[in-house]
C-alpha cells in the first residue's frame, strides 16, 4: 500500500529526474493520481478552521484530500518563509488527507495590463509555495467578459497569460487548473483558453456549473474539456437537486479519471461539520458504485418457471439471478411476491414469516413481501382476517408475464372475482414489476370502504425502513420532498396512497431518482373504478381496477 509519504517522496525523486522534460513531467504527474478520490475544497465549508483543526476533520470523516482556499484561516499564504513551508509539510504529511492542491483568486481577464501581471506574479508564487509544501497543482480563474473589450480579445489575453506560465509551473511539477468560472464558464470558452494556452502544464478544474448542462448538454461538454482534465475537480452537495451530479461522476468515473473530486458548497459550514462530510462522502461513494454497474440500458433477459415441487411457487429470474417468487398457493392467505430481489441478488422486502432473517422484527405477520389486500370490502377485512381469503383458481405463464384468476373469500363465501397481470422486467440498475388487476363484483355491487389498511403494499427490508435498529431508508414524495414519519413508516410499509400532483414526466418516461440509504420506488400506483370519482369509497358495480 502506497501511503502519503512513500508519495511525497516519489514525487520529489521524479521531479528531480524529469529536470530538462517539462512536457514528461506533467504527464508523468497525471499518472501519479491512483484513482477516483474524494475530497474537499474550503469555499465555505472549512474556511473557518485552523489548519489543524481542519486536517482532523477531514481525517475523521475519511475524506482522502482537501484544498485550500487562499485567505481563509488556515494560513497557507505565499508569505510564509521557508522553515514554516517545511514545517507544514511535515504536519500535512503526517496525515491521512492528501494536500490536492492551493486555491488561488488569481485571474487573468482585466483590461488593466498592471492587474494582468500582478496576477501573473502572485500565480508563480502560489506555484513554488504548492511545490514547497508537496502539492500538484494551483486553482486559478479566467474569469469574465467586460464592456467595451471584445470576447475574442479577453479569450486570447487569458489563454496567452497561462501559456506564458505553463512552462514555469512544469519546471515545478505543477499544474495551474483553470476553474471553470465567471462568465467565462461556458465550457466552449474554456476550451478556446487551454487551446491558446497550449500547454501540457495548463489543465482544467471542471466547477459543476449550471453552463455545464446548456447547448448541447452535459455528456457533450464533459466530453470537450476532458482531454484537458487536472488533478481536481469540483463537485456540489449530493443533495443539490440542479444539478446532475449522478451523471457527471458516472461520466468521470467511465471515462477513466483519476483525479481527486472535490466537495465545494456555497452554503455555510453545519455543525456539527463532520457528520455532514461523513453523508457527502458517502453519498459519493454511492455514486461511484452505481457508475461502475453496467450500463442501464440494456435490457436484461427475464424467465419464469413454476417450482420443481410445486406448481403453484414461481420463480422469476433475470439472466441467472434471482428476480422474484411469486406465491399463489392456499399457504399463503392472499398472493404474495416473495422474495422480490434488487439487480444484485439481494432481497428489499422483509424476510419474516416466510424466510425469517436475524434483523427482522417479527411484528404484523400480515405483512409479506408485496402483496395486494383491503381492509374493508364489503365489511370483510381482507387485510387482517384469517377468515378471508384469495384463492387462485388458475394461472398462466406467457414470456416475462403472469396472469391469474382468483376469488375473495370471506368467510367461504365469493365477495369479489379478481384478474391480475404481472410483468416482470430487468436491466443491469433496476428491477421492474407492472401489475394490471382488476377486482368485479360477485353481486351486483362492491363496496371498498375507506380504510387506512390497503391496498397494494411492501413490506421493506431492515435496511430500508426509517424507523429501526438497522434502518437506513428514506421516504420521498411525488413532489421529491424528502421526510420521515409519513404513514406506515413505522413498518416500512405504506398501505394507502394520496393523490399526488403531477408533474414532470411519467409512465415509461419516468426515471426516479435514488437517494443515499433508499432504494427505488418499486410502483407507483393509479386507481380506477368503472364509475364515480377517483375519491372517496368506491362503490364497484361492474369492475375496480388497479395499474401500477
Amino acid at each position: 500500500m502506497t501511503t502519503r509519504r512513500d508519495f511525497l517522496a516519489t514525487t520529489m525523486t521524479a521531479a528531480a529526474a524529469f529536470a530538462a522534460a517539462p512536457a514528461a513531467r506533467a504527464a508523468w504527474l497525471r499518472a501519479q493520481v491512483p484513482g477516483l478520490r474524494y475530497g474537499m475544497v474550503t469555499y465555505l465549508w472549512g474556511r473557518d478552521l485552523r489548519l489543524g483543526a481542519l486536517l482532523a476533520a477531514c481525517a475523521e470523516a475519511g475524506l482522502e484530500a482537501v484544498e485550500l482556499r487562499t485567505t481563509h484561516a488556515h494560513g497557507v499564504e505565499p508569505a510564509l518563509d521557508a522553515a514554516a513551508r517545511r514545517e507544514l509539510r511535515a504536519r500535512i504529511a503526517d496525515t491521512p488527507v492528501a494536500l490536492a492542491g492551493l486555491g488561488s483568486d488569481e485571474r487573468f481577464d482585466s483590461p488593466d495590463r498592471a492587474k494582468v501581471e500582478a496576477a501573473k506574479a502572485r500565480t508563480r508564487a502560489f506555484l513554488e509555495l504548492s511545490a514547497d509544501l508537496g502539492s500538484t497543482g494551483v486553482k486559478v480563474k479566467p474569469d469574465s467578459f467586460h464592456a467595451g473589450v471584445e470576447r475574442a480579445r479577453t479569450i486570447a489575453q487569458i489563454g496567452a497569460a497561462l501559456g506564458e506560465l505553463g512552462p514555469f509551473a512544469a519546471d515545478l511539477g505543477q499544474e495551474i487548473r483553470l476553474e471553470v468560472h465567471g462568465t467565462c464558464a461556458d465550457p466552449r470558452t474554456i476550451a478556446e483558453i487551454v487551446g491558446i494556452a497550449a500547454h501540457p502544464a495548463v489543465r482544467v478544474c471542471w466547477n459543476s456549473n449550471r453552463e455545464d448542462t446548456k447547448g448541447l448538454g452535459l455528456e457533450a461538454n464533459f466530453a470537450l474539456l476532458r482531454p484537458h482534465f487536472g488533478g481536481t475537480m469540483h463537485v456540489p452537495v449530493a443533495s443539490n437537486r440542479d444539478y446532475p451530479l449522478v451523471d457527471l461522476v458516472a461520466l468521470a468515473e467511465r471515462s477513466g479519471y483519476a483525479g481527486f473530486v472535490l466537495l465545494e458548497t456555497h452554503d455555510a459550514a453545519p455543525d456539527p461539520f463532520v457528520p455532514a462530510l461523513v453523508r457527502e462522502r458517502e453519498a459519493f461513494a454511492s455514486m461511484r458504485r452505481r457508475a461502475l454497474l453496467p450500463r442501464p440500458d440494456a435490457a436484461r433477459p427475464v424467465t419464469l418457471a413454476p417450482h420443481a415441487d410445486d406448481a403453484e411457487i414461481i420463480e422469476v429470474r433475470a439472466d441467472d439471478t434471482p428476480f422474484a417468487t411469486v406465491r399463489l398457493g392456499r399457504d399463503q392467505r392472499v398472493p404474495v411476491v416473495h422474495p422480490l430481489c434488487a439487480p444484485h441478488g439481494a432481497s428489499v422486502v422483509r424476510g419474516f414469516p416466510i424466510a425469517p432473517g436475524p434483523r427482522d422484527e417479527t411484528d404484523h405477520p400480515h405483512h409479506r413481501g408485496l402483496w395486494f389486500a383491503h381492509g374493508d370490502v364489503d365489511g370483510a377485512d381482507f387485510w387482517h382476517s384469517e377468515d378471508c381469503r384469495v384463492e387462485v383458481r388458475s394461472h398462466a405463464i406467457e414470456g416475462d408475464t403472469l396472469r391469474f384468476e382468483a376469488e375473495w373469500l370471506a368467510d367461504g363465501k365469493a365477495v369479489a372475482r379478481e384478474r391480475r397481470t404481472m410483468r416482470f422486467l430487468a436491466s443491469a440498475l433496476a428491477h421492474r414489476v407492472e401489475v394490471d388487476l382488476e377486482l368485479a363484483p360477485v353481486g351486483d355491487e362492491l363496496v371498498l370502504g375507506d380504510t387506512k389498511e390497503g391496498s397494494l403494499a411492501l413490506r421493506l427490508a431492515p435496511e430500508l425502513r426509517v424507523d429501526g435498529a438497522h434502518a437506513r431508508g428514506l421516504l420521498e414524495n411525488a413532489g421529491g420532498a424528502a421526510r420521515r414519519g409519513l404513514l406506515g413508516a413505522a413498518f416500512g410499509v405504506v398501505p394507502r396512497g394520496r393523490a399526488a400532483r403531477r408533474a414532470g414526466r411519467t409512465g415509461d418516461d419516468a426515471r426516479p431518482r435514488a437517494r443515499r440509504g433508499a432504494t427505488r420506488p418499486v410502483a407507483c400506483a393509479e386507481l380506477r373504478t368503472s364509475r364515480g370519482e377517483r375519491r372517496g369509497t368506491p362503490r364497484v358495480r361492474r369492475r375496480w381496477s388497479l395499474r401500477s
